[in-house]
């Protein structure tokens, strides 16, 4: 049976099966890369106050208290993820699911607050 096969034949086969194998691993790779890309909503910076009011209807809990630091609506807030991914922002509020709400002045973040390590307030909101 293998002795119609020349070693030509043998060379041919692994080469080709080579190129199929570099074909997958880049479609992949690619796919890998579409699915893993982090998207922002990103909005006109004149149109923001319009966002921020949007945001709060999404967001009605005005204060949260994370490790023992109060923050209220509109204060300036620094979050660090669990995954090492610093914002920083305003502070539009929380929802009943467990999510906070940054407006920072390119785009809108909503973090679930169990993925959130630290919350640090740089400024206190205006009253």
């Amino acid at each position: 049976m293998f002795d119609l096969l020349t070693l030509n034949d043998v060379i041919n086969a692994a080469l080709i099966a080579l190129l199929i194998l570099v074909c997958i691993r880049l479609l992949g790779w690619g796919f890998r890369t579409v699915l893993t890309q982090t998207r922002h909503i990103t909005f006109d910076p004149e149109k923001a106050q319009e966002v921020r009011s949007k945001c709060s209807v999404l967001f009605p809990v005005e204060s949260l208290t994370f490790n023992g630091s109060t923050m209220r609506r509109g204060a300036i807030v620094r979050i660090v993820t669990n995954r090492q991914l610093c914002v920083e922002g305003e502070f539009v509020g929380t929802n009943h699911s467990n999510m906070l709400c940054l407006v920072t002045s390119e785009s809108v973040i909503a973090q679930e607050l169990h993925a959130i390590e630290t919350i640090q307030v740089i400024a206190q909101a205006r009253t």
